[in-house]
Formats: C-alpha cells, sequence, structure tokens
C-alpha cells in the first residue's frame, strides 16, 4: 500500500534511541526524509551516519538540541523547517523516572513539566500556525496508555501524559475545516534501553535473571492486565504511527496500542 510518505519532510524528537529511532526508521523506509533529535550532538551525528549509511534513497539529517530551554526548541524548529516546512511533527521526547510520589519534589514535577509536556507546546506552538497557512501537514504526539490508566509508581509521569492528551485534542480543535491533523498514539511498555536498564536493576535487586523479571512484570506488575503477556516492539509501534500518518480522515484521536491492558471496549 502506499503510504504517500514518500518525500515528506518529517521531524521526529527526541529519536536518537528507542521507540523515536525506530519511528526514524520507518518513515525512512517510506521514502521520507527525516530530521533526528537529541540533546548530544555526538549521539545525534551517531545516528544520523548509521541510518544514512542503512538507507541511502533518502535523506536523514539530525538536529541536536534540549527541548527543555525554550530558545534551544526554537532553534531546532527553525534549523528544520529553513528550506520548508515540515510536512510532519513527531514529538516522541519524554522521561519516566520512577519515584515514590511523595518523594517527588517540586523541582521533580517542574523538570518532568518541561520535558514531557512543554517541549511538545514549544514546537507546536511554532508548526501548527506554519501548517495551518499552508493548509497542509500532520502532528502526532506519541502519548502513553498511563495518560488513560495512571500509574502509581509514575504518578507524574502519568499526570503530563494526560496533560498532552487534552493539549492534543485542543489543538486538534484549531484544525477545523482545514486539512491539518494531530493525533496521540499511546503505546503500552515497549521494549528499549530504558525498559531494559530499568528491568535489570529490578532483576539484580531480586537476585533473580532478566527473563525472570520479564515474567514478573506480567504476572506482578502494572501490566498484569495485558492481553499480549509480552512488551510491544518498536516497530509495532513505530507502524501504528505510519498508520496515523498516512490517514487523513484520522483527526483528534487518540490511538491506542496497549496490548489490551485496559479492560474496556
Amino acid at each position: 500500500m502506499d503510504t504517500g510518505l514518500k518525500g515528506k519532510k518529517v521531524l521526529v524528537t527526541g529519536s536518537t534511541t528507542g521507540i523515536g529511532k525506530g519511528i526514524v526508521e520507518a518513515f525512512a523506509q517510506e521514502g521520507a526524509d527525516v530530521i533526528l533529535n537529541g540533546s548530544s550532538e555526538e549521539r545525534v551525528n551517531k545516528t544520523v551516519n548509521e541510518l544514512q549509511a542503512k538507507y541511502k534513497d533518502v535523506k536523514i539529517s539530525g538536529i541536536a538540541a534540549n527541548l527543555a530551554i525554550p530558545e534551544e526548541a526554537n532553534r531546532l524548529y527553525d534549523e528544520a523547517s529553513k528550506d520548508g516546512k515540515l510536512d510532519l511533527l513527531v514529538n516522541n521526547l519524554g522521561i519516566f523516572p520512577v519515584k515514590p510520589f511523595e518523594d517527588i519534589t517540586d523541582d521533580d514535577w517542574y523538570h518532568i513539566w518541561n520535558v514531557n509536556v512543554m517541549s511538545t507546546v514549544r514546537l507546536c506552538r511554532r508548526a501548527l500556525p506554519d501548517m495551518l497557512k499552508a493548509n497542509s501537514g500532520k502532528i502526532i504526539n506519541i502519548n502513553s496508555e498511563a495518560g488513560f490508566r495512571p500509574n502509581g509508581d509514575l504518578v507524574h509521569y502519568s499526570t503530563t501524559k494526560s496533560a498532552l492528551l487534552g493539549l492534543s485534542r485542543a489543538m486538534a480543535e484549531l484544525t477545523k475545516g482545514s486539512k491539518v491533523t494531530v493525533n496521540s498514539v499511546l503505546p503500552v511498555t515497549t521494549w528499549t534501553p530504558g525498559i531494559e536498564t530499568y528491568l535489570q536493576g529490578y532483576a539484580e535487586r531480586g537476585g533473580i535473571s532478566l527473563e525472570q523479571a520479564k515474567i514478573n512484570y506480567f504476572k506482578e506488575g502494572n501490566d498484569s492486565t495485558s492481553l499480549l503477556q509480552r512488551f510491544l516492539t518498536v516497530e509495532e509501534v513505530a507502524k501504528t504511527v505510519i498508520f496515523a500518518a498516512s490517514n487523513d480522515g484520522i483527526n483528534g484521536n487518540s490511538i491506542l496500542i496497549d496490548a489490551g491492558v485496559i479492560r474496556h471496549i
């Protein structure tokens, strides 16, 4: 099936590893020209070189910028759009520090809000008006099922994800009657280097193997209601993003890829 993404200009934030990197690869496979982003110039350059060697028929570039800093977010947008507006903006940047609620300080709250919510606000504040002026473009915010199903181990993270649901829907309201769309993609826990590090720590503390830690996660953990009883893959999430990016009939929606964790109809 032709997704219509060939030659499109795409910016994916937080994309030197994990889900973000997988999304970059998925767009490259569809023939899009992709700009990846991270806060470390060294990691950005390394990822660009790796992916450009793999996908020689498309242009893959990178811009290092810390989106927790307003000036850096504006610089990223200016550089990414200097040769023409973006066709797609994928806001993937997000952090998920695990911390007991009573130990989450004000500074912790401000930091995660700044990274998870305001980074998206900053880029959308620039991209959405340009897309509306051109009557063309798509914004996809990578959220989490925790926005619907808050996690007691991640109270501050869950709160930011619920906020992003409201932000995405409110921005979609601004696109009424245009050919611009704003949607969210909400994956459940996905196997990434970050999750692997988290589970390795859990395994070491419990004196068990990593494989047993994976089993315990679905037996006793927050995702015990998962119908798949496994972690999602980065590729599965990226395919969902491509679905949202290639379908003009979806707008203002929250697209769940939750492995059946949420019991609803």
